[in-house]
C-alpha cells in the first residue's frame, strides 16, 4: 500500500470514528451505514430466494423430465426408427431411451369437455423418469389386453371429473392428420379413442397437473394415425456420468439426422427464464431503493466538511492539496459504505443460511396448499459478489457529490 494512501485512508478513518462537535453528525453517519447495511442483507435475501424457487423447479420437474431428452430440430415430430434407437443406446453413458409422443386432444367425459395435453409412453419411461413417485391415487397402468388406460394430472382429473374406478370410460379426439374434412360432418374430422382412468399423478406444477394425462405409445400413435411417429427419446444416464459432455457427444451424432439433445434446464426454459427475470427486475428494484438511501451518504459527508472546516485548513498549511483532501473525504465515505456493506452481507448470509437449514419463515399455515412447507433459499458466491460490488460503486458515486464541492480556495 504507498505511503500517501495509508496516510489517507488513517485520517479518514480518524474523521470518521473520532467525536464530532455536532451529534447530528454521528447520528446521520451511523443512520447512512446501517441503511445500506439493511438494503444489503435485503438484497442478499432477495436474490437466495429466488435461487430457492429456481431450485425448487429443476426439482419439481426432475419427476417428469428426463436427464436428457432429444427433439427435432424443426417441427414437433420425427420418425422412429431402429436404427436411430440403437445409435442413441450405443452412446456412452446411456443406460435407457424411451419414445414419447406428444399431442394437443380434446377430452371429454359426460357433459365435460377438456383440452388437455396426451403424452404417449413406452414401456420404459418408468425407468427413465420417477413417475411412480409422483402416482397419488391409483396404478400405473397404460393398457391391458381389455382396455387403453390414462393416467391423469390431479387438477385435470377434477376438472374431467374422472377418477380410478369409474366405470364410464373417457373419450379423447384428436384432428385427422391425413384426408380431406366434410364440412357436412366435421365430427368426421377427428379420431376418437377410449381410456380409462388408472391412477392420478401430483407434481404440484400447473403445466403438469392441469393439463397432462399418459397414456401408452401405441395409443396415442393410433389417435394420431402413424405407427413410427414420435415427439421425443427421453435418456436415463448411468450414474455418475457428465451430462453436460455426454450431452455434447450424443448432441454430435444426432445433428445430422434433424435431432437435438436437451437437458433439464433447456425443458423447462421458459420457467427458469421467467424466475431469472422477476430476480434480476427485483434486484433492479431493491438497487433503486439503495440508491435513495445513499443520499445519507452524501448528507453525512457534506456535514462532516463543515464540521471539519478548520481541520482542513491545517491539511492545507500542512502541505495537502485539494485532490489529496478530496480523496480524504472520499475514502470516508467508501468506509461509511464498506462498513454498511460488510455488516449487510455477514447479516443476510447469516439469514439465508438460517432459513435455508431451520425454515424460520414458513408459507401459508401449515396445511397441504404449498410445495413446500418454508421459503425456500439458496445462498450463492456469485449473488454475494455483484450484491457487494453494486452496493460499493453506488456508495463510492455518492462520495462523489460532497468531495467535489470541496475547494480549497474557499477553505484558505
Amino acid at each position: 500500500m504507498p505511503k500517501r494512501f495509508r496516510l489517507e485512508l488513517t485520517i479518514a478513518a480518524r474523521y470518521l470514528l473520532a467525536k464530532k462537535s455536532h451529534n447530528a453528525i454521528n447520528a446521520i453517519t451511523i443512520v447512512a451505514a446501517c441503511g445500506v447495511a439493511i438494503i444489503t442483507a435485503a438484497l442478499i435475501c432477495v436474490l437466495s430466494v429466488y435461487n430457492g424457487f429456481e431450485k425448487l423447479v429443476g426439482q419439481l420437474s426432475s419427476q417428469l423430465d428426463p436427464e436428457l431428452k432429444i427433439v427435432a430440430i424443426e417441427g414437433k415430430y420425427f420418425n422412429d426408427t431402429p436404427q436411430l434407437r440403437q445409435l442413441i443406446a450405443g452412446c456412452d453413458d446411456v443406460e435407457y431411451v424411451s419414445t414419447t409422443l406428444q399431442e394437443t386432444v380434446l377430452i371429454v367425459n359426460g357433459g365435460r369437455q377438456i383440452p388437455a395435453q396426451m403424452k404417449g409412453v413406452d414401456s420404459l419411461y418408468e425407468k427413465v423418469t420417477q413417475v411412480d413417485s409422483i402416482l397419488w391415487n391409483g396404478d400405473y397402468l397404460l393398457c391391458d389386453p381389455v382396455a387403453d388406460y390414462a393416467i391423469l394430472g390431479i387438477g385435470l382429473s377434477q376438472l374431467v371429473s374422472c377418477r380410478p374406478g369409474f366405470l364410464r370410460p373417457m373419450t379423447f379426439y384428436c384432428p385427422r392428420r391425413e384426408g380431406k374434412i366434410d364440412l357436412t360432418r366435421p365430427e368426421e374430422a377427428f379420431v376418437e379413442h377410449q381410456f380409462f382412468c388408472s391412477g392420478q399423478f401430483a407434481v404440484r406444477q400447473a403445466d403438469y397437473d392441469d393439463a397432462l394425462c399418459l397414456v401408452s405409445l401405441k395409443a396415442a400413435r393410433t389417435l394420431l394415425q402413424d405407427s413410427t411417429l414420435a415427439s421425443a427419446y427421453e435418456l436415463k444416464m448411468r450414474a455418475g456420468c457428465n451430462i453436460d459432455a455426454a450431452l455434447d457427444r450424443i448432441g454430435d451424432k444426432l445433428r445430422d439426422h434433424g435431432l437435438q439433445v436437451l437437458n433439464r434446464h433447456e425443458q423447462q426454459a421458459d420457467n427458469y427464464r421467467i424466475v431469472q427475470i422477476e430476480k434480476w427486475v427485483t434486484f433492479l428494484l431493491v438497487l433503486f431503493i439503495l440508491l435513495i438511501a445513499s443520499f445519507n451518504i452524501v448528507g453525512a459527508l457534506s456535514m462532516l466538511i463543515i464540521d471539519k472546516e478548520q481541520e482542513i485548513n491545517s491539511l492545507v498549511a500542512l502541505g495537502a492539496d485539494e485532490s489529496m483532501v478530496r480523496r480524504i473525504f472520499a475514502l470516508e465515505g467508501c468506509l461509511i459504505s464498506g462498513t454498511g456493506a460488510a455488516v449487510g452481507i455477514v447479516l443476510g448470509a447469516a439469514l439465508c443460511l438460517l432459513q435455508e437449514h431451520f425454515g424460520l419463515i414458513g408459507l401459508g399455515d401449515g396445511s397441504d396448499i404449498f410445495v413446500v412447507d418454508s421459503y425456500p433459499v439458496s445462498l450463492l458466491w456469485s449473488d454475494l459478489i455483484w450484491s457487494a460490488i453494486a452496493v460499493l460503486a453506488i456508495g463510492l458515486t455518492a462520495t462523489i457529490i460532497p468531495t467535489l464541492r470541496i475547494s480549497i480556495k474557499t477553505q484558505s
